[in-house]
């Protein structure tokens, strides 16, 4: 005998119908994809409820797993701004510090000469100095694997290792270990939620159609 689901278990009110009475979802400043609409809509579809409370329940799931993505992609922002800030600031200090060295050594000349030295000006191209701290940033984030790696060697090479720099925001970068440590209970509740959803489906009623004997 084959089985197929009692359309009637859809009630009066369907999804359309519940959504018009669930508060509408605000837009998120700073959230990471405008796709939400589109998402709830796609994994609903695969969920597939078949009845009302299956329905919110799917919503639940909707949230939660958005949640995750949401919070994943704002633990790697933390992890990003925090390895971005700190690189930058130890390859200022390093470019930097041999200006001001160039800049001392001018002066020391200067004076020798009996220069006064109120009257010094230096010669060193700040300008390029900056540019070159954004040069090197901007390649270590390239996309292009080819300058990442240049651009990781040459600041090495001043002293500055990327790899350790965002070793150390692993381990102590307190934002992002804050959503790293939200992470687990979410996806928990995400396992429960799932279960219990297959359990309401497999419960479903059903109405037993026999098959036409031949």
């Amino acid at each position: 005998m084959t089985q197929a689901l009692n359309s009637a278990l859809l009630g009066h009110t369907g999804p359309m119908a519940l959504n018009d009475l669930l508060p509408e979802r605000p837009a998120l400043i700073g959230e990471f994809s405008p796709a939400y609409e589109a998402y709830r809509q796609v994994t609903v579809a695969d969920l597939a409820p078949m009845t009302q409370y299956e329905y919110i329940q799917a919503l639940q799931l909707v949230d939660l797993n958005w949640a995750i993505l949401q919070l994943k992609a704002s633990a790697q922002v933390e992890l990003s701004t925090g390895t971005e800030k700190t690189v930058r600031r130890l390859l200022e200090l390093k470019i930097e510090a041999e200006g001001y060295l160039e800049a001392d050594r001018q002066l020391h000349e200067f004076t020798e000469a009996g220069g006064d030295e109120d009257d010094f000006e230096d010669t060193v191209d700040w300008d390029a100095i900056e540019l070159r701290i954004e040069t090197l940033m901007s390649d270590l984030q390239s996309k292009d694997p080819a300058k990442r790696e240049q651009a990781t060697a040459e600041a090495i090479s001043l002293g500055v290792d990327p790899r350790l720099v965002l070793s150390g925001q692993f381990m102590q970068n307190s934002n992002y270990n804050r959503h790293a440590r939200t992470l687990p209970e979410l996806e928990k509740r995400v396992r429960l939620l799932s279960a219990e959803y297959r359990e309401l489906q497999k419960a479903r009623p059903i109405d037993v159609v026999p098959v036409a004997q031949n």
